[in-house]
């Protein structure tokens, strides 16, 4: 028996059209087979192509001739396009049926909805939502919220249907890509919060329906199948920004004003333990965007404050009774406890989402190596940094910093105008984030770079699927006697270098498409995860590398030739193992216009940049290191040191057993380390005529190197080694991965020492100390000459092995480090030095005094580089003739 059209309520079917693909044709199909009786549809379609609109129309009316369709200029978002209803309807009797457009109804959807919005006097009700292509795997059966806009899944992802979420059921929230309420409830709520275009819409939605008193329940007999691929459709959204920015300003809108601000507090606290958690457990970046989130709220208050007027009258219940209604504690702390999670990983020709491993491993071992950084650095944190090396002492004023910056006058050396280094201002900016104590600015700087470069190796290894392979490559990264080496010596170029390239890496591979990888892939023997990334993508992830690379540059310029060689050399491993040419332009194409955009943001000191300038910050000077030497990593002499050769064995290892796509990976860190450490073997033994940067700078790729093969051996253990026959690969592969941690040896020891073995006295105290500094007798300079490793200040070299610096009165500072230019009274200091050496005078004295140098230092033991046990010899007849 038929029921009666007129009987039966009725219900406009709603529904926001963009863009549409192939599926809508099952989405009309869906709709015209309706069995309710009173059915009316209304299309919105959005976008301002006319023809683009004549196209969708016909195909809607090809399958319902009588459905009403009306054009919306652009694409304001789900929710503003769908209030549209209350302008083009009139009542408030029936029911809207507000829709997605890549959704597909079973015929009897809407009849079973309406019976039981009825049948439950319920406000809002949505079907069971099932995946597209498997409607046999659940997707949304209703969905939980949190008291802080955090949503609870309620199904796991890729769970079966197996009737067990069948039962009808109060939700605190349903999704809006199918879902029925009532006339006069959507028009007393004035619909969706126009301010939410994407994301969100449904939080705010059945939100203020519960504050009306209305229930909010899912039918899950009605069964619908969605689509849903929003990422993939609007690839030009950042999703996760919108995620958050919506939610937190749903909880700001929405939470009662008792209760205001004992849950602004909460959510503060929150977030900060979110940052902290999601930090170890690999969801920073969603954490990050929570903390955005909550900040963006902020210059958004008077539009907040204006929406909690408007709704005002909408309460109609207690806020305990809606509290009630919520997930207790938090939905998303919760999850991150969870025994599994999911992840998108890319495949052969799609992105699927799969569950991957989920567990306090990661959180584990990121307490191990900031506990390991910390208490190795202990001494440094309580007693300050002593001026090793390149850790001087930032300078007290950063106005001042800003003042030489603005004037473009180097007041140093001998005086001259030209531009002044970019780093004047970045450290005077950065000051403020410590409100301006400028001697923690360089701590921070100092033991911030250990973390900053394990984070970002954490970051880069982000492309392997399984948090094994992640643990490996950062554990590798920091505990390489690389780090401690370069901390014991204060060579804070290599260490900003060694901060910032896993980053560079980590965001070259987002700008190029590289993703994380199907595990289950191997078959297809899968060369790289190829994600088909939108521009807008692209440009975002080009943008934070060249900030990176630009604030590298702004303090040791020699980078951007590293990073240039770093990006080449990638990219020709990307060709060499297989992988798509396509990809290796892209990896050529944003490594170029890094570099270009980097040099711009650095001008006008860039203008200055000359490759026997830049190098002179970090020279290398021939010392006869050995292979063996130079590959253990250390710059310094450390009995322990070899036991780093052991992390060579994953690299070889991972060349030869791992395939797919940790194959591509191996390939790319073998490039890295074979290609720097090759420069640093030659550098090493002055082979190359040509000025190279410091082995330590060279031997950072080479760390990068072999942290990525560390990845891909562990990662690849089961596909690789475990899955196949027994040979020799289960051995090699056995003794690879006990490897790893024989060499962590030796930065395991280096932690006892609390300063990373830096010298107790070092050479800038005694200087202080030494050289008077008399107010009567005036200002002075100083000039250093001597081998380049030793000496304080390196501005120019005057022979080979022979360089010189020099320095006005008064203490050492961090700009010292920066070089120089070069002026006609460094050209009168160089004639000076040749009429010495030559023995062509004997009055060099009254030669320097024009240049105001009063004293002349030669440099014999740094306490670093060089030591009372262990001395760089002088360089010969350099005394003598000075002494004469």
């Amino acid at each position: 028996m038929e029921t009666d059209t007129s009987l039966a309520p009725s219900v406009v079917a709603v529904m926001v059209v963009h863009d549409p693909g192939d599926w809508f044709d099952d989405t009309l199909t869906s709709l015209a087979e309706q069995d309710y009786p009173n059915l009316r549809c209304l299309f919105l379609v959005t976008g301002d192509d006319a023809e683009h609109h004549d196209a969708v129309t016909e195909r809607i009316r090809s399958v319902l001739p009588t459905a009403f369709v009306r054009s919306l200029a652009g694409n304001p978002g789900f929710g503003p396009a769908a209030n549209e209803v209350l302008r083009l309807v009139e009542g408030d009797n029936g029911f809207f049926l507000l829709c997605h457009d890549d959704i597909a109804l079973d015929p009897d959807v809407v009849r079973l909805l309406v019976a039981e919005l009825f049948r439950s006097n319920a406000g809002a009700v949505g079907p069971k939502l099932v995946e597209w292509n498997e409607p046999r795997m659940l997707q949304h059966v209703g969905l939980g919220l949190d008291r802080f806009g955090e949503v609870d899944p309620v199904v796991d992802t890729g769970e079966a249907d197996q009737e067990q979420h069948d039962a009808v059921r109060d939700v605190f929230v349903l999704p809006t890509a199918c879902l029925l309420v009532r006339a006069d409830l959507f028009r007393t709520l004035g619909g969706f919060d126009p301010a939410i275009d994407f994301h969100g819409e449904d939080i705010d939605f059945c939100w203020r329906t519960h504050l009306t008193g209305a229930r909010v329940i899912v039918a899950p007999d009605a069964r619908v199948r969605h689509l849903e691929r929003l990422v993939d459709r609007r690839p030009d959204l950042n999703h996760r920004s919108l995620r958050s920015r919506h939610r937190m300003r749903s909880v700001a809108v929405l939470t009662g004003g008792s209760r205001l601000l004992g849950r602004s507090i909460q959510l503060v606290l929150l977030t900060v333990v979110e940052l902290v958690v999601g930090l170890f457990t690999g969801r920073f970046g969603e954490a990050l965007s929570s903390v955005r989130a909550l900040g963006g709220l902020i210059p958004r208050t008077g539009s907040i404050m204006a929406r909690r007027r408007a709704i005002r009258g909408q309460r109609a219940v207690p806020e305990r009774e809606v509290l009630g209604l919520q997930d207790p504690g938090s939905s998303r702390l919760t999850s991150y406890l969870r025994g599994k999670d999911t992840e998108t990983f890319v495949g052969a020709d799609s992105t699927v989402r799969r569950w991957r491993e989920a567990s306090f491993g990661p959180l584990l071992a990121w307490l191990a190596v900031v506990l390991a950084i910390v208490v190795g650095s202990r001494d440094l944190i309580r007693s300050g940094v002593p001026p090793v090396g390149e850790f001087l002492p930032f300078p007290e004023s950063p106005s001042d910093l800003w003042a030489e910056y603005r004037g473009s006058y180097d007041s140093r050396g001998f005086g001259a105008t030209a531009a002044l280094p970019t780093g004047y201002l970045l450290l005077a900016v950065l000051s403020v984030f410590t409100l301006f104590n400028m001697g923690l600015l360089l701590t921070l700087s100092i033991v911030g770079a250990y973390l900053l470069g394990a984070l970002g190796m954490w970051r880069l290894a982000t492309v392997f699927p399984v948090n094994r392979a992640r643990i490996a490559g950062m554990v590798v990264y920091a505990g390489t006697p690389l780090a401690p080496g370069l901390l014991s010596q204060g060579d804070w170029s290599a260490l900003l270098w060694y901060a910032a390239l896993p980053w560079l890496l980590h965001l070259l591979r987002r700008a190029a498409g590289l993703e994380t990888a199907d595990p289950d892939a191997d078959v297809l023997d899968l060369t790289d995860g190829v994600v088909r990334a939108g521009l807008r993508h692209r440009i975002r992830a080009l943008a934070f590398l060249t900030l990176v690379l630009a604030a590298t540059a702004a303090f040791v310029p020699v980078v951007m030739v590293l990073w240039a060689l770093v990006g080449t050399l990638i990219a020709v491993a990307t060709v060499v193992a297989g992988s798509s040419w396509r990809v290796a332009l892209w990896l050529l194409g944003c490594t170029a216009a890094s570099l270009v955009t980097a040099a711009l943001l650095n001008l006008p000191w860039a203008l200055d940049w000359r490759w026997d300038r830049i190098v002179r910050e970090a020279p290398a000077t021939p010392t006869g290191r050995d292979l063996i030497d130079v590959a253990t990593l250390a710059p310094t002499d450390d009995r322990f040191a070899v036991l780093g050769l052991a992390l060579f064995v994953p690299l070889v290892a991972a060349l030869a057993i791992t395939r797919a796509w940790r194959l591509t990976w191996s390939v790319r860190a073998g490039a890295l380390v074979t290609g720097f450490g090759a420069l640093a073997v030659l550098g090493e033994r002055g082979a190359i005529d040509v000025d190279l940067p410091s082995t330590s700078m060279l031997s950072v790729p080479v760390a990068a190197g072999l942290a990525l093969a560390g990845a891909a051996i562990s990662g690849g253990f089961g596909s690789d080694v475990a899955a196949r026959g027994f040979g020799w690969r289960q051995p090699l592969a056995l003794i690879a991965n006990l490897a790893i941690p024989l060499g962590l040896v030796p930065a395991v020891l280096a932690i006892g020492h609390g300063s990373w073995h830096t010298p107790t006295t070092p050479m800038v105290r005694l200087l202080e100390a030494q050289l008077p500094v008399d107010p009567v007798a005036g200002d002075y300079r100083v000039l250093y000459v001597g081998d380049p490793r030793v000496l304080p200040v390196v501005d120019g070299e005057y022979r080979d092995g022979i360089a010189y610096g020099v320095t006005d009165s008064g203490d050492f500072d961090f700009r010292h480090r920066f070089v120089k230019p070069t002026t006609r009274a460094d050209d009168a200091l160089v004639r000076t030095l040749d009429l010495i050496a030559d023995g062509s005078t004997l009055r060099a004295g009254r030669i320097l005094a024009p240049l105001g140098v009063r004293y002349v230092v030669v440099p014999k033991t740094d306490g670093a580089v060089s030591t009372v046990d262990d001395p760089i010899p002088v360089p010969n007849g350099l005394v003598p003739a000075l002494q004469n």
